[in-house]
Parts: structure tokens; sequence; C-alpha cells
């Protein structure tokens, strides 16, 4: 039966969330609910089971930037795709260093991306799985394995088996365990005789010897296989009805029973109970499960160190190694294998350290020494050998020391995690191709917005040359001067798209050289040959603005420039313009003045008539700005708008320029 994996959508877009909720739920391996928000996205992910999380970016109240931090901050693997239309590069990046597995932006064809979606969220849901299994397999071995030292050194078994069965649960969300026959006293209250062992996370809830017993042989009827050592693992979706019965008076859900054997003998069982949890046990669990009865077993009936794990070990599938005086005196038969060599080669004419190339080796001698010298317990490493083919191997070693009638020796396991590291190397090569593929889309879309720029520029060129052939034909001289200033005003917006296709940043560009093109232009079109009028732009700190604040400023130096040209030098035509462009705090500070004769008298800005002057009041109104108009030798006008800091948005400016522009665009 295939499992269904339930799958959140948060999404603001009710209709949207209802198509893919349809789509994913059509291909049979998805349940999807839906949120509208990120809060009852958190209230849902708090009492509901959520196996993968897709969300949208730009939501009211709370984007998916935000959704995903809190997600990350409880649930660190749980999947999350960011799902959006807003196709920024900085978007994109915010996701994935706030830990999203995959971006992935809306497409028109939303079955193909459903079928896309549903392939990423498959991969994921396997890996997380997968992932969470060895883990949890992982801590149950380093649990048990503590255990084994503790024994070693003379520790109380009915001690350490509670604190054995406690750790287990708490790793692996159990509400319940024992270790032995608890139909050998079933009137007896738990924990009495240390034929059964129990531990419970509420204790009030304990099930009594007579339940765990029912429960037992209701499983055992109910297994063909119930004398060969098999794991017995059901859940409440798949047990018979007498099982369900079963399941149903205990108040679990699930449950694991594994035959513990000491010797050739049965002993009774290691068992986990669940309640709320349905799904199934992975095979790293019930692997660790199996050697958790198998140390059980081994150490319930023997009273040395060799008793208690000669049968386990023997089976073991993980190499297990004992150390005296720097050889070795004990390696099961996995430890072989995993290197390649025989049992007798091994302890005849090995040591741990030799098993290593000359640097790993170094590593191990150290470890051995300071473990022997008492500098540490036991130390755990991740380490690279070689097989006596030649062939790499990776290995987890373990080892720790104990001590027994005067003597000590050092006992280890290596565990071959040589599948798990290339599965891993698997997944960074795949999400590292996947961040290429995203990276190079990028470009490719930096590339379509800078061609965006040049045909807007080429368009507005051509508008310009329409008005130039209709001045030719026109003759009249009014005519001939208000054609000359649309296309004035018009170079003014296009100066800035040319700006933007020409430089590296295609968010921002430096107000002082688009001001300059603008003046070179306009003094040009007069025909000012014998250079009558002069001027300077002077940015002493560049200031870089986006096209949004970039074309309303334009259009207001080309007004104030062009008006200087016409009224402000009457007599010889001879002045000189100077324009100031500098931050000001958080705020941009330009200062235009001329030289020639000045504002009228009665100058009023709010009472002028006049295109120019509109604009310009209109334009500092548009970007938030004031203007300040003042006469004395020539004319004089301030304009102050804000600036937001661009480098938070990214902008890189060139090396030793300041990075200010207004973002937004």
């Amino acid at each position: 039966m295939i499992a269904i994996i339930p799958v959140l959508f948060v999404d603001d877009n009710r209709e949207l969330s209802n198509i893919f909720q349809f789509y994913l739920e059509e291909t049979g391996l998805f349940s999807v609910h839906v949120c509208l928000d990120g809060l009852e996205a958190l209230e849902y992910i708090k009492d509901h089971e959520v196996e993968a999380v897709i969300s949208d970016y730009d939501m009211p109240d709370m984007d998916g930037i935000t959704l995903l931090r809190h997600i990350r901050a409880e649930s660190p693997r749980l999947p999350f795709i960011m799902l959006t239309g807003n196709d920024s590069k900085e978007t994109a990046i915010a996701a994935l260093n706030s830990g999203a597995d995959f971006y992935q932006n809306k497409a028109e064809d939303l079955e193909i991306q459903v079928l896309d979606l549903s392939h990423k969220i498959t991969i994921l849901v396997e890996r997380a799985k997968a992932e969470d299994a060895t883990r949890r397999k992982d801590e149950i071995l380093k649990t048990i394995g503590a255990t084994a030292q503790r024994l070693l050194q003379g520790s109380s078994f009915f001690t350490e088996m509670v604190v054995t069965l406690r750790e287990i649960c708490e790793v692996t969300g159990a509400v319940g365990a024992f270790i032995g026959d608890p139909g050998m006293f079933p009137d007896d209250p738990p924990g009495e005789h240390h034929n059964l062992i129990t531990w419970w996370r509420d204790e009030p809830a304990a099930l009594s010897r007579s339940v765990l017993a029912d429960l037992t042989k209701s499983l055992l009827r109910n297994n063909e296989d119930e004398d060969d050592g098999t794991i017995i693992a059901l859940t409440i979706n798949d047990a018979v009805p007498e099982v369900l019965a079963a399941f149903n008076r205990a108040g679990i859900t699930r449950m694991v029973l594994i035959p513990v054997t000491a010797g050739n003998e049965r002993w009774g069982y290691f068992s986990l109970m669940y309640d709320g949890q349905t799904g199934l046990f992975s095979e790293p669990e019930l692997h660790a499960f199996r050697m958790t009865a198998e140390l059980a077993g081994a150490a319930r009936y023997r009273a040395y160190m060799e008793e208690y794990f000669k049968n386990p070990v023997e089976k073991s599938l993980v190499g297990v190694f004992l150390i005296r005086n720097n050889r070795f005196i004990y390696i099961n038969p996995r430890f072989s294998t995993i290197f390649g060599y025989s049992r007798g080669e091994i302890l005849r004419s090995r040591s741990l350290p030799g098993l290593f190339d000359p640097h790993d080796s170094i590593r191990v001698r150290e470890i051995l020494e300071k473990i022997t010298a008492g500098e540490r317990d036991a130390d755990h490493i991740e380490i690279e050998g070689r097989h006596r083919d030649g062939s790499r191997i990776f290995l987890e070693l373990y080892v720790t020391i104990f001590r027994h009638n005067g003597n000590s020796c050092l006992i280890g396991n290596c565990l071959d995690i040589t599948s798990r590291k290339e599965a891993e190397e698997k997944v960074r090569t795949g999400e590292e191709l996947l961040k290429k593929n995203m990276m190079r889309s990028l470009r490719e879309k930096e590339t379509l917005l800078r061609e965006i720029h040049h045909r807007v520029k080429n368009n507005m060129q051509i508008i310009s040359s329409l008005l130039r052939l209709s001045d030719f034909k026109s003759g009249n001289p009014q005519v001939h001067d208000i054609i000359r200033d649309c296309r004035n005003r018009i170079y003014s917006m296009t100066a800035i798209h040319e700006k933007f296709y020409e430089t590296d940043d295609l968010a921002a560009v430096s107000l002082g050289s688009y001001v300059r093109d603008i003046a070179n232009r306009i003094i040009t079109e007069f025909e000012m040959e014998n250079e009558l009028i002069e001027y300077e732009v002077i940015s002493e700190t560049p200031v870089y603005v986006d096209i949004g604040t970039g074309i309303p400023v334009g259009l207001m130096m080309n007004e104030l420039i062009t008006n200087s040209i016409k009224h402000a030098f009457p007599e010889d035509g001879k002045g000189r313009i100077s324009i100031s462009i500098n931050p000001d705090g958080e705020d941009c500070v330009i200062i235009y003045s001329d030289t020639g004769i000045g504002l009228p008298s009665d100058f009023d800005t709010n009472k002028r008539d006049s295109l120019g002057i509109d604009l310009i009041r209109n334009l500092t109104t548009q970007i938030q700005g004031i203007v300040e108009f003042g006469s004395g030798t020539g004319m004089r006008c301030m304009i102050r708008f804000p600036l937001d800091q661009g480098c938070k948005t990214g902008f890189v400016p060139p090396e030793g320029e300041t990075c200010q522009k207004k973002s937004g665009y």
C-alpha cells in the first residue's frame, strides 16, 4: 500500500491553492491541507502530521521567509518548498539561505509544475525519513553502547535496562517499552520481577502485566514465524481484528515486538509501544531495535564481558573489536568482512591504526593513547579506510575502555557507512546542480531585462528621430522650439535606460554620470558651438538611484538646464551652469545654479503658469522631495529627496564609491 504523504500548502490565493490541492491529490501520492496565511499554517502544524510544506513567498501579515524561519526553529528537517511568482534573485537567495530546500517560480502550465513538485516532494520526504531513521538508529546504537560500557563496569542489569528503555523511548517517541516475558506473572504489577522490565512515559498510565501479556499473545498468534526470531511490527491500520481489539484496549496505535534470546534459550521480548503514530518502522530502526534486544539478552545471562557479548556480537552487523596492549584480542566476523582480511590475519599481524592510511593512522593512534591514559572515557570519529582490495571505505569508529579485575581493555565498534556517504554525495551533487541551474536561470533573466532596457532606449530614439523629421518639415520656429524641448525630455528618459543597459548592475546607476550625459545632450541640441555656456557636475560622493528616482530627476535637470540656456543669458549668451549632487544623511541634495540674470522679483512657483515649473513641482512630489528656488547672482534651485541604503538590496558599487540608492522599482 502506498503511503500517502500529508502536505501543507500555504497561499493567500484561495483559488490557486485549491487548484494545486486538486492536482497534487490527483497524483494519488499526497493529501493536501490548505492554509491561507502563515499564522494559520503554524497552528495547523502544531496539531497535525505534516511531512512537507509548500508556501507562497508574498503573503500578507507573514511572508514565506518568516514562515520558513518559524518552521525551521521547531522542525529543522521538515521539507520546505518556496513557490512564488516573485521572480527575484534576492528573494531566491534569501529563501535558500533561510533553509528552503527548493525555490520555484509559479508556472503557467500547472500540470507540468505539479509533476515537478510531486517529484521534489517525494525526494525530500524520502530523504528526510531516511535521515531521521538513520539518526534514530545512531542514537539507539549510541545508547546501547553506553549501556554496554556501564554493564561491563559492573552496573546493575535491572537499573541499566530501565535507563536504556527510557532513552530509547525518548529517541523514538514511544509511550512505553518492556523487556522480558509479561506472560510469566500476568497478575503482578510491572517492574516487580527482573523477568519483566518496563518503562512508561506517564507512570500512572502504565499497562498491567495482563494487558501486556494479551498484546504479546495477540501479535504472536497472528505471526506465522513467531519462533524464528522475526521482528513483529504492526500498526493499527494493518492489524487483524484480534490485534486491533488488543490495541484499542491498550490505547496504542503501533507496536514492535522482538524476541530476546540469550545463548540457546528464549528469555522474552523487547517491545516498544506508540500512540498517535501510525507510520511503518524503517529498516535502520528495526536494525537498532534488534541490536537492543541482542544486548539485553546477552547482558541478562552473562556475568562477565565475554559471556555478555559473545552471541550478539558474533551476529552483529557492526564490526566489534577488543584491544589489549595495542593488539587485537578479539574481532567479530563483521569486522573482518569490513576490511576484507580473515580473522586470523588481523589477530596475528594487524593493529587498529595499521588498517588505515598513514594520515588517518596517526589520528586513530592518538585517540587510543588518550583513552588508555584516562584523558577521555570514549571517542567517536568518522574516518576513511582501505579494503584489502584497495577500494575506499568510510567508517564510524567508536572506542571506549573498561576495566575488570584490575585489567583494562579497549572495546570498540566500526560501522561501514560507505553507502550512506555515497548517497549523501549524490544528494549534495544534486543540490549543487540545482543551485547552478537556478543561478543560470537568474543570469538569463538579467540578460532579458538588459535587452528590455536596450529596446526601450531604441524605441524612444525612434520617437525622437520622428519628431526631428517633423521639425524639418514644419519650418516654424515656434514648432521647432516645442519639438526640441520634447526631444530633450525624451532623451532624459532614454539616457537612464542606456545607462542600465551598459552597466553591470540592473538596479541602480550613478546619478552624477546620468545628469552629465543629459547636460551634454541639451547643450549640443541648442548648438552651442563656441562654448558660450560652461557647465560642471560635481559629485564628490557618488549617489546611486534606481529608474523610479532617476527619470524624475533627469526630467527636472532637463527643465532647469533648458530654462537657463533660453532665459538666463540674454546679453551675449555666455554663462556658467553648476550642478552639485551629494548625499546628506539619508537624503540626496542637488544644488543647481547658473550665473545668469536670476529670477524675476515677483517669481512664485505656486503662481507660475509654466509647463517647466509644473513638471519640476510635480516630479519633486513624486519622489517625496522638496524644491526651493532662489535668486541672487544668477538663479539657484535646491532639490532634496530621500534615499534608501541600497547596500541592503544587494547592490555592490564600484570600488571607492558610496552605495546609496532608492530601492523599490
